[in-house]
């Protein structure tokens, strides 16, 4: 996977990401948006590039951009304004004007309708705005073409510093263990039942290759179990021996 990083957060999101799936317990209520409704059913389809934990990332992205929009403190920023009304230089270095979710617009280089143009439509200003006009704005822009492109950068990079953290994706792999060992399988409409053997656990499927190669790759050609060497020397390309390392099953989720 090429991507053109800017990294914008992305450590601090990776921080949330570890912080919530090693202590679930902590944050029960904001994990109930990720599995409510049956959400679960959808992932069972096996290896799809958009992993599961691409959509777990995607959701505690969303749910760091809300967490953001909802700490700005309009009176402050008002009364930053009105404080440098006569120093525009200093006005144009704080911007108390811009959400937080702007400046990601800004640093990802995505053209996006500003919190200002937005206010503007509505013939109000920034002066007489509140946190209503906020909470309207953010709900505009997460269903802006915008919003779309730059969770897809944000959650790929997000992934790819997090993909070479095996003790995270265990403790992922155990947490969604738990829904799918707890779900009532023949109460969920449209379930591929096919998918798994009993009691929430789901069968087995061999790795396609590409994601055999992003393994391989990440292990630098190692089994971590038993540092058996993977590289094929005599032929680099072939990846294939890989699929037949020593496997750790998905715990409750995979046989």
């Amino acid at each position: 996977m090429h991507i053109e990083a800017r990294f914008y957060e992305t450590y601090e999101l990776c921080a949330v990401v570890d912080a919530v799936l090693t202590k679930r317990i902590d944050h029960l209520i904001k994990l109930e948006g990720f599995s409510c409704d049956d959400q679960w059913a959808a992932w069972v389809q096996p290896y799809t590039q958009y992993s599961v934990f691409h959509q777990f990332i995607e959701f505690i992205v969303r749910n760091v951009h809300g967490e953001q929009a909802e700490a700005v403190d309009m009176a402050e920023r008002k009364g930053v304004e009105a404080a440098f009304a006569d120093i525009p230089a200093v006005l144009d270095d704080l911007k108390p004007e811009k959400l937080p979710i702007e400046a990601a617009f800004d640093r990802y280089g995505i053209d996006y309708q500003s919190f200002g143009e937005f206010l503007g439509d509505s013939g109000r200003r920034f002066q007489n705005a509140d946190e209503d006009d906020i909470y309207e704005f953010m709900n505009e822009i997460r269903l802006s073409e915008a919003y779309v492109k730059l969770l897809d950068q944000m959650v790929k990079e997000v992934f790819h510093v997090l993909f070479q953290n095996r003790s995270l994706l265990l403790a992922f792999n155990e947490y969604i263990s738990d829904i799918l060992s707890n779900a009532r399988l023949d109460d969920t409409e449209d379930l591929d039942l096919s998918r798994f053997i009993s009691g929430g656990v789901l069968r087995r499927v061999r790795p396609p290759v590409w994601a055999q190669r992003a393994v391989f790759f990440r292990d630098r050609g190692r089994c971590v179990l038993c540092d058996q060497d993977l590289s094929g020397l005599t032929n680099l390309a072939n990846v294939e021996n890989y699929g037949k390392r020593p496997a750790i099953p998905l715990l409750r989720a995979a046989a």
